[in-house]
């Protein structure tokens, strides 16, 4: 009885900081993110389902399941190159000058983002791209309205240019640029340095 006390209790943080991580994201990301809470409710609602069964039958359904991710995972890292996180690939093709809509120093960063997964995504619900100058991040920019860098879903194996605006720090200094899943059990990255063109 103990043991399934500390199991729940374990179970519960993992929920606990399953839902925190994705409220994170959620303030960071305003737009486009409403269907997260609900695929993070989703998550917990079966996981509370899986915790108050308590049953031996559901842990050793929830032991296979979590065996065939880890088997999922192992086999896309084995497959992963340079540019390619998950179902998902990404290349930077430019960093290009430009100023936001108040007249400050921005840069307009170029992705080519190819959808190689079994659904329609869009970019920023599939991956979260990260700009930095040395080492501190950049805030994302909003540029004039004749701007045209909407994002929108693409069919599987479908692939699509997508800009983003990001403010400078300064025009001198390279760019990191960091693209991850939006939301994912792994911690692999895309890391790509790229120059401003002026």
């Amino acid at each position: 009885m103990a043991d399934n006390n500390f199991e729940n209790q374990t179970n519960n943080n993992d929920v606990q900081a399953a839902v925190t991580a994705a409220l994170d994201v959620e303030k960071k990301k305003k737009k486009k993110k409403k269907w997260i809470i609900i695929a993070v409710v989703a998550v917990v609602i079966i996981l509370i389902a899986v915790i108050a069964s308590g049953g031996s039958d559901d842990s050793s359904s929830e032991d296979s399941n979590a065996s065939a991710v880890t088997s999922a995972v192992s086999a896309e890292s084995e497959e992963k190159s340079n540019d390619t996180v998950g179902d998902f690939k990404c290349v930077v093709k430019g960093a290009k000058l430009c100023k936001d809509l108040t007249g400050k120093d921005a840069v307009l960063i170029t992705y080519e983002f190819t959808n190689n997964s079994d659904s329609a995504v869009s970019f920023d619900v599939a991956l979260d791209a990260r700009a930095y100058q040395d080492g501190v991040g950049l805030e994302t920019a909003i540029l004039d309205e004749d701007t045209d860098y909407l994002d929108v879903d693409i069919k599987p194996g479908v692939t699509k240019e997508v800009k983003k605006a990001y403010n400078l720090r300064d025009t001198s200094t390279e760019i990191e640029i960091e693209v991850s899943e939006l939301i994912s059990f792994s911690d692999d990255k895309i890391v790509t340095t790229v120059e401003i063109d002026k």
